[in-house]
């Protein structure tokens, strides 16, 4: 077996070449296109809230290529005229006006109700239909005021009408992937490297991996480390992971990235020591579940395959089932500008109501799932791998490059 350095070297260096945030030529596509189903439909115009934690960050996100973590912002985009970015904070509003202006006005306000009340009055009259979204992520005491706020209105369900468009990806989004993906595959592998130093711990790999993250420009950067000779959940806070690593330890990391908007995210297995015939062939097991699911992901096929693949051939090898099971997550999900993909979520639950599963939309190319298989055995602990991939136009491959299977840390 190669060195350790020499099996990162190519991982290691954190130079990337030039980034570029989105255009203005790709959100006003966006845009031009909603506002044409908006006008179809007879909907006077779309007001998207987000808090910029849950998922109406992703929609926010998608329309205006940028939406911050935890602060508010509300969209208002007329299906005929400029849309309309109002931000109550104004280091934010002034990073809206970076990325947006130029498709849109960006609003800088002190009271957000009064200035939506205002924008939404100049773009639709009382009786007018309003798509609504992100109305989920309202907190308790911004819920009435924007319930008083809309009721002139006629309301319809924008979430299901923005989702529908936001399953039609383009190349510009699958190459922003591809970079988040790069960053991911960094991370791991310098958390592989300072696994293999004296006296390290996991709190020394989580924060010197997120830093690093940062540091190669990620919006976000995270990671979860399990550890231990038989790992049994995932840990994601440093005080979880203080103690030193020991030899007899199995590193299992995840690393998450947003890149201007778009996530990834790369899951492995490290060892100091010679893995055991059984991990060797659990981690050969998991690497056929991510195969078989990246055959399924052929574009016309239906979604809900792809996690049907995975959950029965998870079942066929792990002796809990998915509600015994003492830890485990979801197999599989779509990613874009949500960690999980709302467009097409519902359909790649392992316990969904599969009745609906008629309206399962289908694969299309430039969509990036996310395939991590994941279980627990009584004898290893909670074991998980994952991949990123991309769909193209005959099926898909990996956008990962880290080492798949055990990789050896020593």
């Amino acid at each position: 077996m190669k060195p350790i350095q020499e099996q990162l070297s190519s991982f290691a260096n954190p130079a990337l070449p030039g980034r570029w945030p989105m255009p203005v030529t790709e959100s006003g596509k966006r845009i031009a296109i909603l506002q044409a189903r908006l006008a179809a439909e007879n909907i006077a115009a779309l007001v998207a809230y987000s808090n910029g934690n849950g998922e109406s960050t992703g929609t926010v996100r998608y329309l205006t290529g940028w939406m911050p973590q935890g602060s508010e912002a509300v969209l208002v985009i007329p299906a005929q005229g400029e849309a309309v970015v109002i931000s109550n904070d104004k280091n934010r509003a002034r990073a809206f006006k970076l990325r947006f202006e130029g498709v849109g006005k960006v609003v800088k306000t002190t009271n957000l109700i009064s200035s939506l009340k205002e924008t939404l009055a100049s773009v639709a009259k009382p009786g007018e239909v309003i798509a609504r979204c992100g109305e989920f992520d309202l907190s308790l005491a911004r819920e009435p005021e924007f319930r008083t706020l809309l009721a002139p209105y006629e309301l319809v369900d924008g979430n299901a009408i923005v989702n529908k468009q936001r399953l039609v990806r383009t190349s510009f989004e699958a190459d922003k992937h591809r970079e988040a993906t790069r960053i991911a595959d960094k991370m791991v592998a310098h958390a592989m490297s300072i696994a293999s130093m004296k006296g390290v711990t996991g709190m020394d790999i989580m924060s010197e991996v997120e830093f690093l993250g940062r540091r190669l420009g990620a919006d976000s950067s995270t990671c979860w480390l399990a550890l231990g000779p038989c790992p049994d959940e995932t840990y994601f806070e440093l005080f979880e992971v203080a103690a030193p690593l020991r030899r007899d330890f199995r590193l299992q990391i995840g690393a998450t990235v947003c890149l201007d908007g778009y996530f990834s995210q790369v899951l492995r297995i490290g060892m100091f020591e010679e893995p055991s015939a059984r991990l060797l062939k659990t981690a050969d097991a998991i690497i056929a579940m991510q195969d078989a699911a990246l055959a399924r992901m052929v574009p016309g096929a239906p979604v809900h395959t792809v996690s049907d693949v995975l959950e029965k051939m998870i079942d066929e090898f792990c002796p809990y089932t998915r509600a015994t099971d003492p830890f485990r997550f979801q197999a599989c999900h779509g990613m874009s500008n949500s960690y999980s993909d709302p467009s097409v979520a519902p359909f790649l639950y392992a316990d969904r109501d599969k009745s609906r599963d008629i309206e399962s939309p289908v694969v299309m190319e430039n969509q990036v799932y996310e395939v991590h298989p994941n279980f627990t055995l009584p004898d290893l602990g909670h074991v998980v791998a994952g991949d990123v991939a991309l769909v193209g136009p005959d099926g898909a491959s990996w956008l990962s490059e880290f080492p798949r299977g055990i990789f050896r840390i020593d």
